[in-house]
């Protein structure tokens, strides 16, 4: 595993990748916490935390005295959005523009090699270098969003001589003749577990906005993949989707 990603994600990325080829099927039940802390050469509590981000985004179910199940999907749940078209501003312009600017506060950054689940978000190869971007996005003194941002570094290689804390992502992107202008998107909404509730210094429970979305440019290229939880409380979002 890669230090420089908190473990618990990896540990998520490990058993989505399980669920996309199969070897984990709808309705199976996975191994038990303890299994997988001896497997993968971790805690219980990381586990525990990987877990419980699952049942929250309904990837898993738990059933009290028997284990942790892969869930059916439930398509009323998640709303997906194909080709849905943007002019390539993001959260943070859009904010902006409302007279509510966003502050942001870096947590992780740098060059990670790429593994099969962000391979396949990515259209990268196994092993491509990745340059991963974790924000605490806040207005004023609240937190607003929480954001784990990827992009495949080739097309980026000076990315990190900026500073996102200050300079849009999406305006470094479009510099580099890559904005992102087309995005397929799933939205879900689940309650807050750790540590995003510790970073977003909310409680545990309370509902938040998942998203997760990969952005194409203009000549049909995946430059980013990115997941973000957005506070309920904070915003509300509606979508326009051209056929």
């Amino acid at each position: 595993m890669d230090y420089r990603m908190p473990l618990y994600m990896q540990l998520k990325e490990i058993i989505i990748k399980r669920i996309e080829d199969g070897e984990y099927l709808p309705g199976e039940k996975i191994p038990s916490e303890r299994e997988m802390a001896d497997t993968y050469g971790v805690n219980r509590m990381t586990v525990k935390n990987a877990i419980s981000s699952l049942v929250e985004a309904n990837i898993l179910y738990r059933v009290h005295g028997k284990g942790t199940f892969v869930a059916k999907k439930e398509t009323e749940k998640v709303a997906f959005y194909e080709n849905y078209t943007d002019t390539g501003r993001g959260l943070g312009a859009v904010l902006k523009d409302s007279g509510k600017p966003l502050t942001n506060q870096t947590l992780e950054k740098g060059v990670i090699q790429c593994r099969g689940y962000l391979a396949n978000k990515l259209h990268i190869l196994k092993n491509d270098d990745v340059y991963v971007l974790h924000r605490l996005r806040s207005m004023g003194t609240e937190s607003f969003a929480l954001e784990y941002c990827y992009v495949p570094f080739r097309l980026f290689e000076d990315i990190d001589s900026y500073n996102f804390e200050h300079v849009s992502l999406y305006d470094y992107m479009k510099s580099k003749g890559h904005l992102p202008v087309v995005f397929s998107q799933r939205l879900t909404i689940l309650k807050a577990v750790q540590p995003e509730a510790r970073l977003m210094k909310i409680q545990e429970g309370q509902p938040l906005y998942y998203f997760e979305y990969i952005g194409k440019d203009a000549k049909g290229n995946v430059v980013e993949y990115t997941e973000s939880y957005v506070r309920c409380d904070k915003a509300k979002f509606t979508f326009r989707a051209k056929r």
